[in-house]
């Protein structure tokens, strides 16, 4: 007899809404998709074993797959554990149970994905060139989490907006000469989004920047990235740095405790702005400026998709961006004040 995978590759979907209609969890789905998965199923005669008095209710399992290399404790970030968080919360809701993995190697998700048990998975850190071939590999269905825009189904922020935003309020603030920091030195997806946004703040109020000088690419390493920090706190009035701008709210954080150390004050001798609003951006001291972004809501969106996509249901966007916020505290310095000039 014709398996349920064999049928679930004839057709082009995934095991699981082949499965799905056997089982007549066919609520969601599309007709179109329960229709011609029924007459496959009557062209090859299948017959659903029947499940005796002893047999348990069927578990069903998503994957949530964090791609970031050799990055330690992510499951103690903020940004990754609030994401966690909504993934289990919102498929309980939808009776499912959520397996982690932090493992690197696109074999090892495959696998995983190959278990009968196992509906499909959520990705998060996988490059924006890879997801489309993953994504064709993949034997159920995958949907990424900050990966860009392409041929593959991806939950996302407005990541340059929101630099944009930031960094323009820095530059209304008279602040002419701002830093960018990093962890990655060719910054890709989100990142590569919100060095966008960046530059385009830059040239749009006319700021020095340049990418050889101006750019600070920020270690995984603890010791080395705080020498990145030390080393530019040396700098900074040689320079004439008045700003910086992080990625993420936790080398903000991290770098107001070496600056300090360096007798360099924020905001008075240098201003700092972050990005996500998490709990550092909030115990900082002084108290982070920064661009909020709901990582809740990211796990939430990514949960809604990938049901669709597991029940068959039809898509009409693949690719969606959540917005951000603009959230203003006390570690940037209006150096316009008491001064008549101001930035139209």
């Amino acid at each position: 007899m014709v398996t349920i995978k064999e049928m679930a590759k004839q057709l082009g979907v995934s095991p699981t809404t082949v499965s799905n209609v056997i089982n007549g969890r066919t609520g969601k789905m599309s007709e179109k998709t329960r229709q011609k998965i029924e007459e496959m199923l009557a062209a090859n005669h299948y017959v659903q074993e029947k499940k005796t008095r002893g047999d348990q209710e069927e578990l069903r399992l998503v994957v949530a797959w964090f791609f970031f290399g050799g990055r330690e404790r992510v499951f103690t970030d903020p940004f990754c554990s609030e994401l966690f968080e909504a993934l289990e919360r919102e498929l309980r809701k939808r009776g499912r149970f959520l397996i982690c993995s932090t493992q690197t190697a696109e074999e090892d998700l495959l696998k995983k994905l190959n278990m009968h048990e196992v509906e499909g998975a959520i990705v998060l850190g996988c490059a924006p060139d890879k997801c489309e071939a993953l994504s064709r590999r993949a034997p159920k269905p995958l949907v990424f989490v900050d990966s860009g825009e392409g041929n593959y189904d991806n939950i996302g922020l407005r990541d340059r907006e929101g630099t944009y935003e930031v960094v323009s309020y820095l530059a209304k603030q008279g602040h002419r000469k701002i830093a960018f920091f990093c962890d990655e030195q060719n910054p890709i997806a989100s990142n590569a989004a919100r060095y966008k946004g960046f530059l385009q703040a830059a040239e749009k109020y006319g700021l020095a920047f340049s990418r050889e000088q101006d750019y600070y690419y920020m270690p995984q390493e603890k010791n080395t990235r705080y020498e990145v920090f030390r080393q530019f706190a040396r700098s900074v009035r040689e320079k004439g740095y008045t700003a910086a701008f992080f990625c993420c709210d936790l080398y903000a954080n991290e770098a107001i405790s070496v600056f300090f150390s360096k007798g360099l004050s924020v905001p008075e001798d240098i201003s700092v702005a972050g990005f996500d609003d998490n709990i550092y951006a909030r115990l900082s001291r002084p108290a982070l400026t920064t661009v909020r972004q709901s990582a809740y809501d990211k796990g939430k969106e990514a949960v809604k998709l990938l049901m669709k996509r597991i029940y068959g249901e039809e898509v009409y966007i693949r690719s969606l961006e959540l917005p951000t916020e603009l959230i203003v505290r006390e570690s940037v310095k209006n150096i316009w004040k008491n001064k008549t000039e101001e930035i139209e």
